[in-house]
């Protein structure tokens, strides 16, 4: 159809007109790439991160490795273990996410150590702790259970939202005994009830592991060094969620998809009728900004670009340069007196833009998706 428009058209016109389509192309594909290679490597990034914070003998990237531990000494041996009840909160935009689980501790040794007594959350607030159970055995087996109600500082990465996957985690340590004195052992038995959901996202699965966390402070003790450094055993429980799909994606993005569609009929406009040709991308130039707003309100401030801005800036690209194709179609009818060229420019940049702004409106979105 497009080639049988082009017939009455000059060879001259033709190759104009193929140098368009060739630098649009070029245009879109660098950013596509670009786009598309930014969201890959957060993604994979986001894993490595994932798999390194649950993994014993790993350091995440970014973070201080701790100090090693003496495979013996005069410490106790206790068992933590976690259930998480529900997750009452959870806030991208404002960096925290709150719980309710049981916690448990298990140890043979003297009564008085008390583990239940001491224990602290890392980046968190405990808000309630209750004692629900315990137990203390001729045999030096003693066993608490508490009922904990926390909420967690956590800066979530938002580069891939509302696509993305994140990791919740429950840091536990005793407050007042180092590795020295006490060292945690996990349960694996620790889990997470059916009941606990997030709007929006699926659970995929639960962890947890024990991992030495240095302290590089004598937090002002005249008794230690003032270089000293404590190393105690953390207990992290780590739940990794997922969006359940693309739902929540086009409730955001679907009125700057209108905006596209609105902009892009322009193309079927008269040139020579200014008013419908430029008011059409106009009003969708408007709509696309609100939508960015929208989208970004989701969000926290942050100076880093993502899926969303990488989405709003292809919409409003592609509206801008309908602008701009349309007042160079209007040029080549009105003052040109070219109709027939002017409406070969029309439908293959309908074509071309069309496809290229649908093809990164698929990309994106596929490789942000985990």
């Amino acid at each position: 159809m497009f080639t049988n428009d082009a017939k009455g058209i000059s060879s001259g016109k033709k190759m104009l007109l193929m140098l368009a389509v060739v630098i649009i192309v070029a245009l879109y594909a660098t950013s596509i790439f670009f786009s598309a290679n930014a969201l890959y490597d957060n993604k994979d990034r986001a894993q490595q991160n994932h798999k390194a914070r649950m993994s014993q003998s790993e350091s995440e990237p970014g973070k201080t490795k701790p100090d090693a531990l003496p495979d013996e000494g005069n410490f106790v041996s206790v068992t933590v273990g976690t259930y998480i009840d529900n997750i009452d909160v959870f806030s991208i935009r404002d960096s925290k996410w709150s719980a309710n689980f049981y916690v448990w501790f298990r140890w043979t040794g003297p009564k008085s150590l008390d583990p239940g007594k001491n224990f602290v959350v890392v980046d968190g607030n405990i808000t309630k702790k209750d004692l629900l159970d315990e137990y203390h055995g001729d045999n030096d087996i003693h066993y608490q259970k508490y009922r904990v109600s926390a909420s967690f500082i956590k800066y979530f990465d938002t580069m891939r939202a509302p696509l993305e996957s994140h990791m919740l985690n429950i840091y536990i340590e005793d407050g007042a005994r180092d590795g020295t004195m006490l060292r945690y052992v996990a349960d694996k038995t620790s889990n997470i009830s059916s009941r606990a959901k997030i709007p929006g996202y699926t659970i995929v699965s639960i962890a947890n592991v024990i991992k030495n966390h240095t302290y590089k402070s004598a937090y002002g003790d005249p008794r230690r060094p003032a270089d000293a450094r404590a190393t105690f055993t953390q207990y992290i429980a780590g739940v990794s969620i997922q969006r359940s799909g693309f739902g929540v994606y086009a409730k955001i993005f679907v009125s700057l998809y209108a905006a596209l569609v609105l902009a892009l009929s322009n193309f079927f406009v008269k040139p020579s009728d200014v008013g419908p040709r430029f008011s059409l991308p106009s009003a969708a130039f408007f709509g696309a900004v609100a939508n960015s707003y929208v989208a970004n309100s989701i969000l926290p401030p942050s100076g880093s670009f993502g899926l969303v801005d990488f989405v709003a800036a292809f919409g409003m690209g592609t509206i801008f340069l309908t602008i701009a194709l349309s007042l160079i179609s209007n040029y080549i009818f009105v003052k040109k007196e070219d109709k027939a060229f002017a409406l070969v420019l029309d439908r293959y940049m309908f074509f071309v833009v069309g496809t290229l702004c649908v093809v990164a409106n698929i990309i994106l979105p596929w490789v942000a998706f985990e």
